[in-house]
């Protein structure tokens, strides 16, 4: 007497299935994990870029900026906080000339910028007030040595100067600061940051 068999199905494509259930379910989440991290890292690089306010550094060539803005040229970082038409003048606690300040003849008027250079290189900068002019109705002006101040000195790294430059011209004008530092390849001009307009309803 023969006893029949029922035939089952081999158990290796099953455990094959199985297996290959399980890589491509592990390569998803390391692809997924990978994803998350990835842009953890954009979000982070962008908030310190953003919280930095550092200005992208230019090594030679002239430079155009505002009122306000940092310029960073070569291995400094020059911010003009204040150009404009000086009705009440400041006088520095260091002037250039100690004697008495001058006033403007008729028709004519005192400019005032207030600066901050700032070295952020290895090697020592001179900072001098006497490279910085003004142009005021297209005419360039030194400045007025009675109202500015204090004397040009060297820099170390992570040093800065705050100026306050004096400058004489017609009245009325738009003041553009122009400087020309022996440290930096080119002239950096600033001007007045620009005015919101309002119109009227």
């Amino acid at each position: 007497m023969t006893i029949k068999r029922e035939s089952q199905p081999p158990a290796a494509p099953n455990r094959l299935r199985a297996v290959v259930s399980v890589l491509l379910l592990g390569v998803l989440l390391a692809a997924v994990v990978a994803g998350l991290v990835a842009c953890g890292s954009q979000t982070d690089s962008a908030d310190s870029t953003t919280s930095s306010g550092d200005a992208k550094s230019v090594a030679s060539g002239d430079i155009a900026g505002q009122v306000g803005t940092a310029i960073a040229a070569a291995e400094a970082r020059v911010t003009v906080s204040l150009l404009e038409q000086a009705f009440q003048p400041t006088v520095p606690v260091q002037r250039l000339s100690q004697d008495t300040p001058i006033l403007p003849a008729r028709g004519m008027s005192l400019y005032q910028a207030y600066v901050t250079v700032e070295n952020r290189g290895d090697k020592p900068i001179r900072v001098d007030p006497n490279d910085f002019k003004c142009q005021v109705d297209g005419e360039l002006v030194a400045i007025e040595p009675t109202r500015s101040g204090p004397e040009a000195r060297s820099l170390i790294k992570n040093t800065s100067l705050d100026l306050i430059l004096t400058f004489i011209g017609r009245s009325g004008k738009q003041p553009v600061l122009v400087y020309m530092p022996s440290w930096y390849d080119g002239t950096i001009t600033i001007s007045p940051a620009a005015q919101p307009t309002t119109t009227g309803t």
